[in-house]
């Protein structure tokens, strides 16, 4: 007797390796999906924890290994825009976006300290992909 699909108790059809193999992967990738779910949304209460969230996601988005390095000029002119959107959002009362723009000024500080100690330098602000890679 065949039980109908809704009814069969979940799990893998059987217990061989390839199937088993297969639920520890859609359980990883579910796994994966949370931490790119966390990552990718914004902390906009607890600073410190919203800080470091930002600044791996700006590193994830935005950091390009083929760049050579930014001048400290670049890193300026980075937290003045953010800054500046910062204070455009609490200007017109997006107190919620302010928060953010704050948190990512700050962020983007933290991932300059670590490109100025060589911690990490992922993160390079104002350099496009070259033309090639670009398309």
């Amino acid at each position: 007797m065949t039980v109908p699909a809704e009814m069969a108790p979940p799990g893998p059809p059987c217990a061989c390796s390839l199937c088993q193999r297969d639920v520890e992967f859609d359980d990883l990738r579910g796994r994966v999906t949370e931490l790119e779910a966390l990552i990718n949304t914004p902390e906009l209460d607890d600073f410190a924890k919203g800080v470091v969230l930002e600044a791996k996601h700006q590193r994830d988005r935005w950091g390009t290994e083929h760049d050579a390095g930014k001048e400290p000029a670049d890193w300026f002119w980075l937290l003045g825009y953010l800054a500046g959107k910062a204070m455009k959002s609490l200007s017109d009362g997006d107190v919620e976006k302010a928060k953010h723009h704050v948190i990512a000024s700050a962020a983007m500080l933290a991932n300059w300290h670590a490109a100025i100690t060589g911690t990490n330098t992922a993160m390079r602000p104002g350099i496009e992909a070259p033309a090639t890679e670009a398309g």
